[in-house]
């Protein structure tokens, strides 16, 4: 089986991010680098962070927040009584 029937085989079975980085290493050469072991542990951690980030962004989007906000926003003025070192461990 060569790679382009393998990305598309991936595509297919919805595992986008995976095929995408896949390519991206085909493409560099950098495959040879690893064992098998290592880059199926790559491309797999890969898609995980890939749908992890998509779920988060969804969540966000899901919640129609009036406001768009960021812990770097925060006022840590006196009189607001926030504590920098609470937030920073949240």
């Amino acid at each position: 089986m060569n790679n382009n029937q393998t990305i598309e085989k991936l595509k297919q079975m919805r595992i986008k991010a995976m095929a995408e980085l896949h390519m991206q290493h085909i493409t560099s050469n950098s495959v040879e680098s690893y064992t098998p072991d290592q880059y199926l542990a790559i491309l797999t951690d890969h898609e995980w962070e890939s749908r992890q980030n998509q779920k988060i962004e969804r969540l966000i989007k899901q919640a129609s927040f009036r406001q768009n906000a960021s812990i770097e926003e925060v006022n840590f003025e006196p009189e607001r009584n926030l504590e920098r070192n609470m937030f920073n461990r949240l």
